[in-house]
């Protein structure tokens, strides 16, 4: 009897294969869960471009749900982009100087797709190709990529450059006081000369840059013109380069730097700008040209007589 009633189902109930096959589809627990892939480590690289085809090209790392990232010293083509089985990825975005791809799943194990595009100018290597990769360990998030490996000695030479730079800077930011003038050899007994900075009508550009006032300072190591400027253009207006030209002879001054006490100086506004110079080795007052010009070199104030 218990033996028969088992086996009975009962009135209004499904049997047993339809009930199974329902729970899997409401609950999807009744099938064995697929392993998940291991998470991937995402990566940062510089590559350097292969100067010859006998080099090995550069591989990427790439998965799905991980988009790669590569970054160029050098504006591309982008009509020239090409990409190896592009219906397989889900995001392909091409940028100036920038290449961002995702595939739509994992390229398979040993499988490779190839990846190519063209720099903008001519210089060498004219173009970029890598081989596209999934790792199981790791993905490429950000690619630095570089058209030409830089030698040890050339670097070394750069870094060493830098270093003199910024300790040309330091000292400079050091200098914050007249006990720091003197202390970095920029004042001595011999003191500062100044004068008022004689102005003239006729300034070239008067109709949208004008000079409103300003003085000369000269110390045995360096000298500076400090100018007020009113812009009556119709955009803001920055210099970026000064001209400093002996009246007779035509002979330029070495100028170190110009700089401005505000970023750049808007329609309607009076802005400080001061140029400044090596230490003068010529007599006191010698008149000189001074030539400021912006960006473009379009727009610029021209001084006549400046007495340094």
């Amino acid at each position: 009897m218990g033996g028969s009633a088992s086996g009975r189902v009962p009135p209004g109930e499904p049997p047993l294969p339809r009930l199974a096959a329902l729970l899997v589809l409401l609950l999807g627990t009744a099938v064995p869960a697929q392993p998940a892939p291991a998470s991937r480590e995402r990566q940062e690289r510089r590559i350097s471009l292969p100067d010859s085809a006998s080099e090995p090209v550069p591989e990427l790392h790439v998965a799905t749900g991980a988009v790669t990232l590569l970054l160029f010293d050098a504006p591309l083509d982008l009509a020239s982009v090409e990409l190896e089985g592009r219906e397989r990825f889900r995001f392909l975005d091409v940028g100036e100087r920038m290449l961002a791809l995702e595939p739509a799943t994992d390229l398979r194990s040993g499988e490779q797709l190839g990846l190519r595009v063209r720099f903008a100018e001519g210089a060498r290597p004219e173009q970029a190709v890598f081989v596209l990769v999934t790792h199981p360990s790791d993905v490429d998030a950000r690619v630095q990529v570089f058209r030409r490996a830089q030698s040890i000695p050339a670097l070394q030479a750069e870094l060493a450059e830098v270093r003199a730079e910024l300790a040309a800077l330091r000292a400079r930011s050091e200098v914050s006081s007249p006990a720091g003038l003197a202390l970095a050899g920029l004042l001595d007994e011999n003191g500062v000369v100044a004068r008022k900075l004689e102005l003239q009508l006729r300034q070239e550009g008067q109709s949208s840059l004008r000079v409103m006032g300003g003085f000369i300072l000269r110390a045995p190591a360096w000298g500076l013109v400090f100018m007020q400027v009113m812009n009556l253009g119709k955009v803001p207006w920055t210099p970026t380069e000064a001209r400093l030209t002996h009246s007779t002879g035509g002979v330029q001054v070495p100028v170190l730097g110009v700089r401005m006490k505000q970023p750049r100086i808007e329609l309607g506004e009076v802005g400080v700008v001061m140029v400044e110079t090596e230490g003068p080795d010529w007599e006191v007052g010698t008149l000189f040209r001074l030539e400021l010009v912006d960006a473009t070199g379009t727009r610029r104030i021209l001084v006549p007589r400046v007495a340094l």
